[in-house]
């Protein structure tokens, strides 16, 4: 997301300290690297469990909103904290990506995908913050975009590999086109989610393109 000054109600100060805990996710996929699936699954499956009770205890609970507006409101976007429509916040959607594409995808691809949402799509947020004056779309700016195509290519390329050949960093370099162009599209699902599915997504069905019969 790509978060401008012009149209986005979140305080600049607020906007730091939101990508400061959307970078500290790294630590899913860093820590998926050295632990097990299980492992990462359980810790991940109660930690939603307690969001989402948080979640409802906001909307249910005067107690419970005062302090969520208190000590979060400026971080939080427009819907996080409407009161008449339910929607569970990024934090939550991060959570719940992480879970999807450990699940599904082998260790490898999830750990890229997911790293692909902790940093390229929180720097070019910043940067668009910053430097985003000039918009192709609403909270879309040329320059976030730049950001997230760029340190994609760094995670495309640092990111373990399985065999660490030609055609694995091809796959690395159009996955970070195809997420790019998923970012700037503004798709109606939160973006925490859909960045990692799609460069997930595309990441699995290139590797089963150009390595028949691989066995994750």
């Amino acid at each position: 997301m790509n978060p401008n000054l012009e149209n986005n109600p979140t305080p600049f100060k607020g906007e730091v300290f939101r990508k400061l805990i959307h970078y500290s996710s790294a630590v899913i996929p860093v820590g998926y690297l050295f632990l097990d699936k299980f492992t990462v699954l359980s810790i991940l499956v109660v930690l939603l469990f307690f969001m989402i009770v948080f979640e409802f205890l906001k909307y249910r609970n005067d107690t419970f909103y005062r302090f969520y507006l208190k000590y979060f409101r400026d971080m939080l976007r427009e819907h996080e904290y409407d009161r008449f429509k339910f929607r569970i916040n990024g934090a939550s959607w991060v959570i719940l990506s992480s879970i999807f594409c450990i699940l599904l995808f082998p260790k490898l691809i999830a750990v890229t995908g997911l790293l692909m949402l902790s940093f390229a799509d929180s720097s070019s947020a910043l940067f668009g913050r910053i430097f985003g004056r000039k918009q192709y779309a609403p909270n879309r700016s040329y320059v976030g975009t730049a950001v997230f195509f760029v340190v994609g290519l760094l995670i495309a390329l640092l990111t373990p590999k399985y065999f660490g050949g030609l055609r694995e960093y091809l796959i690395g370099f159009v996955m970070v086109i195809v997420t790019t162009i998923a970012d700037g599209m503004s798709l109606p699902v939160d973006d925490n989610f859909t960045i990692p599915v799609v460069s997930c997504s595309v990441m699995y069905v290139l590797y089963m393109l150009l390595f028949p019969g691989i066995i994750f």
